[in-house]
């Protein structure tokens, strides 16, 4: 079913509520059904919910609002001492390092020295913008830097309690207390969890690298992942938007997907938000397709840069074209990793930071590298920073030198050498294929029409992937089962094209490719030149890993100069900036999809999802099946 497309002059940028109090989403409801159309079919705005959950972050809040409320997507679960088996678990706030030894040490160092001496490559002179002059830029040190930090010492400040948020307060009182430790704890009681504090809770993010955490430890499972989505989500809805979970049944819910997607998960997300959480109606639609619709655009070729990976893909008319997705293992939290790298080269004066282990200094580290991290290479030399650091009763302040630290460490996106440290190779994933997610409840899945409406028509001819089976007067015994051996040949087809499709994101020395040449190669799977040429000139940067300063124009930089030695005619590049939060785009996206007096079909019902199941969500589905 293809997308309802309006143009961006129709739509605002956000949702006034004033404007939509008297618009309603009308819901269709299917034949078989007249019992339910006696009840009220309509649905205020404000009685629609949109979630986009994400590795690190979670946006929730009515489509009549303006932005979204966003918290920390994970949740914490006290232990139980007395449980033989409840072994202690953290995900970690940031991707986890890998063990260092002298060869991942020597290779990192390499990688520096090879970034270093790109930037001075990059620019060796510029305009003093005071006088007009021209000057060399000249980098400081690392060992410069490294002298004056070690002589840093911290400096007290008094503690003052009245200067913290109430709520900040409130989180610290209930989390260290150990007589009344809570059962779950969210958001900010989480990231002030220190590390004696830590070792009460088992601290879970159901998402990671854009998809479910699923692993081998405790809480890893399916069905431990999906219930702590659940919990979370129903933390926010009832906690931080005071809505009631009795209540949902008169909501709505959008829920943002990825545009890679497995079918599968997705079937449990309808349950969950459909029969868990009892929302009366539900949507899914793709990001990508949401970003296009918050930044007011027709077609583009979205980049989302998130906390823990870079999703780009083409889309055109509210269709993202599945040839051209592709999900990339790092993001801006392997970025805080360099930076935290590298300010262990230069004697970070804070010794007993641990981003590991503590969240509250993860979330320090990242917060550092969202102040000072840019790409502005007129900026030069070292910089004098300070921060502040609450340890229970103690506050301290500590000053300490930046050089080109605060460049090196975002330009690991386009040098992915330096992102080893966070593991090697990183993961790379396509869209997966119609015939590798059969599901046995949808009778009109690919690999099930296969297997039961193969016809022997004497050339061994195999119907395509989603072709209807030829029925009527057929003879039974010219429908036959398909051979062991067809199906472990059709499979081994299969893998051998996703290993090099693998392979086509990958560098020859099976490095993953930098952020600038995934672009061009996910442009360059477009069918048509003249789509190319329109994915060129309108390159959409979302995610909140795309907001340091300089990155949109050092990206652009990058792209022209691979489309300028390619062997293509040159196209004309541009990096799109909204002027608005990139991290809420597709959210904003989202809520004005969902208010369209087009998008009425796209709604799917709870009691059709209950007597229908999937093959209503393959009906509804805003994206191709």
């Amino acid at each position: 079913m293809t997308l309802p497309y309006c143009k961006c002059s129709n739509i605002p940028y956000f949702v006034n509520t004033s404007r939509y109090n008297n618009n309603y989403v009308q819901l269709s409801l299917p034949s078989g059904t007249d019992h339910l159309r006696t009840q009220d079919k309509s649905m205020k705005v404000q009685k629609i919910i949109v979630i986009h959950p994400g590795s690190l972050n979670l946006r929730i809040g009515r489509a009549g609002e303006l932005n979204p409320i966003t918290i920390l997507h994970g949740i914490g679960r006290r232990r139980k001492d007395s449980h033989q088996y409840n072994t202690e678990y953290h995900d970690p706030l940031q991707p986890s390092t890998i063990s260092a030894s002298s060869e991942t040490i020597q290779e990192f160092e390499e990688s520096r020295l090879h970034v270093s001496h790109s930037i001075q490559s990059h620019v060796t002179q510029y305009e003093d913008r005071g006088g007009g002059a021209k000057r060399l830029r000249i980098a400081t040190p690392p060992q410069q830097i490294a002298t004056f930090n070690r002589r840093s010492l911290p400096e007290e400040l008094p503690f003052d309690s009245a200067g913290k948020s109430e709520k900040s307060k409130m989180v610290k009182e209930d989390v260290t207390t150990t007589k009344q430790l809570k059962e779950n704890i969210f958001d900010e009681e989480i990231l002030m969890l220190g590390a004696n504090e830590i070792k009460d809770y088992n601290i879970h993010f159901p998402m990671k690298r854009g998809e479910l955490n699923l692993h081998a430890n405790v809480g890893g499972s399916f069905s431990s992942v999906l219930s702590d989505l659940e919990s979370i989500w129903a933390y926010a809805i009832e906690n931080r938007m005071a809505i009631s979970r009795k209540s949902l049944e008169q909501y709505g819910a959008v829920l943002v997907i990825n545009d890679v997607y497995n079918r599968s998960v997705l079937k449990e997300m309808v349950t969950l938000l459909l029969q868990r959480l009892r929302f009366r109606a539900c949507i899914l639609v793709q990001d990508h397709v949401c970003s296009t619709y918050g930044a007011g655009l027709g077609y583009a070729c979205v980049v989302d840069l998130g906390d823990q990976k870079c999703s780009i893909s083409c889309v055109e008319d509210g269709i993202s074209h599945p040839d051209t997705r592709v999900r990339l293992g790092y993001g801006s939290g392997d970025v805080t990793q360099v930076l935290f790298a590298l300010l262990k080269k230069c004697s970070f004066p804070y010794k007993e930071c641990n981003i590991d282990n503590d969240y509250s200094d993860a979330a320090l580290i990242k917060n550092l590298k969202e102040q000072y991290c840019h790409l502005n290479l007129e900026v030069c030399g070292a910089q004098e920073k300070t921060f502040e650091v609450r340890k229970r009763t103690k506050r301290l302040r500590y000053t300490f030198q930046m050089g080109d630290e605060c460049v090196v460490a975002p330009l690991s996106l386009f040098h992915t050498e330096l992102l080893n440290i966070t593991g090697k190779p990183k993961l790379v994933r396509l869209q997966i294929r119609c015939s590798q997610q059969s599901d046995p409840e949808d009778c009109f899945d690919a690999e099930y029409i296969r297997e039961t409406g193969r016809v022997r028509n004497g050339r061994g001819d195999q119907l395509l992937d989603g072709v209807m089976p030829i029925t009527g007067d057929t003879p039974d015994d010219e429908l036959v089962v398909v051979d062991n051996f067809d199906v472990d040949d059709r499979l081994a087809n299969v893998r051998n094209t996703d290993k090099e499709e693998q392979i086509y994101y990958s560098s020859t020395s099976g490095q993953i490719v930098s952020i600038d040449l995934a672009i061009v190669r996910s442009i360059d799977r477009c069918l048509s030149d003249d789509l190319k040429r329109k994915m060129y000139g309108s390159i959409l940067l979302v995610g909140g890993g795309s907001k340091l300063n300089g990155f949109s124009k050092w990206l652009e930089q990058k792209i022209i100069l691979h489309v300028r030695s390619g062997e293509n005619l040159p196209h004309e590049v541009n990096v799109c900036v909204k002027e608005m939060d990139a991290s809420m785009i597709a959210w904003k996206g989202a809520a004005i999809l969902s208010i369209l007096d087009s998008a009425q079909e796209l709604w799917l019902l709870a009691e059709e999802w209950e007597k229908y199941g999937l093959r209503i969500l393959r009906e509804k589905a805003s994206f191709m099946w």
